[in-house]
């Protein structure tokens, strides 16, 4: 389905979920999973203001919805019914031409070699994460923020396994100038070398220090792949302003950046932290100016 549709528009994702529900009142340190349950108001509030600002594909409020995660605030217990609150809190905010997809993140524990989480045991939870969605009629998986590739391949395993879609995205660090790696050290084309040949709906990139450096990230990982690049930048690097955390680029900024990662043939864009539903309506309205674009593929 998503594979299908990226051949022929580009789709515009949505923004952050964390950061606006801490400016909603999500203490620091709560889990945003809990306020599926507590706060689902809210939780719809971010949603629908994205799908209202032009997003075509949303995702779950799970991206730390795993045993492993969950089970520091006590609350694995809970896994089945918070994941069921995400999906029906975002299907409740669909309109015609919305796609929805998962959102799923690191376990939050290194694997072996690095940390004592074996990948038997890292399989298990992904499955049980992806299994729970899927009963909940999600067939699109974006798998965010990851920044170990043996990883995202066994998050990509389970999915497979139950015949979704997934979007594999990597959060990468500048080392240098025009130098970016992965916590891991792996860098865009090393990522590309280990995920080209892997049935994925797109790769992509999110998080980081913004749309500038997505840019020169996207441009790496063109340079050896030919598929579809999803992209969902920081508004910049965070500063604390007054006690305020400001995200440094505008909405403006994603507008000017949307035409160049279009340049580079990305088949979906939206925003991560700290972006809200300007930059998703700053997204939309730079894909509609370039009406002539056609995704490369």
């Amino acid at each position: 389905m998503l594979s299908g549709i990226l051949k022929r528009e580009v789709i515009i994702f949505d923004g952050a979920m964390g950061t606006r529900l801490q400016k909603l009142g999500l203490p620091a340190g709560h889990p945003p999973e809990e306020w599926n349950l507590s706060h689902p108001e809210e939780i719809a509030r971010v949603h629908r203001s994205y799908v209202e600002a032009g997003s075509t594909l949303i995702q779950t409020n799970t991206f730390g919805a795993n045993r492993i995660r969950l089970e520091r605030y006590h609350l694995e217990g809970k896994i089945k019914e918070i994941i069921h609150q995400a999906a029906e809190i975002a299907k409740n905010t669909l309109k015609e031409g919305v796609l929805l997809a998962a959102s799923i993140g690191p376990l939050g524990e290194f694997i072996e070699p690095y940390g004592d989480l074996s990948p038997e045991e890292a399989q298990k939870v992904f499955q049980e994460q992806v299994e729970l969605l899927q009963e909940e009629g999600i067939k699109i998986f974006h798998l965010e923020t990851f920044s170990f590739s043996s990883e995202a391949l066994l998050a990509l395993e389970a999915i497979k396994n139950s015949g979704g879609e997934a979007i594999v995205s990597f959060t990468f660090e500048e080392r240098g100038e025009e130098h970016f790696t992965t916590l891991m050290g792996e860098s865009p084309h090393q990522i590309v070398e280990i995920f080209k040949d892997e049935s994925i709906a797109a790769l992509g990139a999110n998080c980081g220090g913004g749309i500038k450096e997505i840019i020169e990230i996207a441009r790496q990982y063109r340079e050896s792949y030919l598929g579809p690049l999803s992209f969902k930048p920081n508004a910049g690097i965070p500063q604390v302003v007054e006690g305020e955390v400001i995200y440094t680029e505008t909405p403006e900024d994603f507008e000017r950046g949307t035409k160049q990662l279009l340049q580079l043939g990305a088949s979906i864009i939206g925003g991560c932290c700290g972006t809200d539903e300007k930059y998703i309506a700053a997204i939309k309205k730079a894909i509609q100016e370039v009406s002539a674009f056609k995704p490369q593929l």
